[in-house]
């Protein structure tokens, strides 16, 4: 059964999430707000919305891990060269 509120509206279901959720959620939504020409004709327009939320969140994704790429591929530069530096002087150490 829908949750009333006391002058008899259907309560916000958003009233119930936590601060950071709800601000998480309305950034999502504003994300999707571009995507507006393409789910206003859909035939049902909350389903689109959902799916234009899922390519927006898939973008964020997407944007991760090619940040963590990056990441990953100077930190393995740097191991590498620590590696060698460190292989170089075992080698002049065990000639002494």
């Amino acid at each position: 059964m829908l949750e009333l509120d006391r002058i008899g509206k259907k309560a916000d279901w958003r009233e119930n999430l936590s601060i950071e959720a709800e601000q998480e959620l309305n950034q999502i939504l504003e994300a999707v707000k571009k995507h507006r020409c393409a789910y206003k004709d859909a035939e049902n327009v909350q389903i689109a919305q959902l799916w234009c939320g899922l390519i927006e969140i898939k973008r964020m994704i997407n944007k991760l891990n090619d940040r963590l790429g990056y990441i990953e591929t100077v930190l393995n530069a740097l191991f590498k060269a620590r590696d060698e530096e460190r292989d170089k002087l075992m080698k002049s150490l065990m000639k002494f």
